[in-house]
């Protein structure tokens, strides 16, 4: 059971680093705003990562 609730941490905090990489973009100036950039995308890169590990696990059960 535990292995097969491993690819959700990946995906919510893929979720979690997108949603901070938008505020930090949004609100914020200089700086900031590019490190809300590089958030996204790593958030992004957890999010692709999650969905990959699901698919791989979908297709080890069948």
């Amino acid at each position: 059971m535990k292995k097969r609730e491993e690819y959700r941490k990946y995906i919510y905090m893929g979720i979690v680093v997108i949603s901070i990489g938008v505020v930090f973009s949004a609100t914020f100036e200089g700086n900031v705003e590019s490190l809300g950039n590089v958030l996204v995308a790593v958030g992004g890169l957890l999010f692709i990562v999650g969905m990959s590990k699901k698919k791989r696990e979908e297709k080890d059960n069948q």
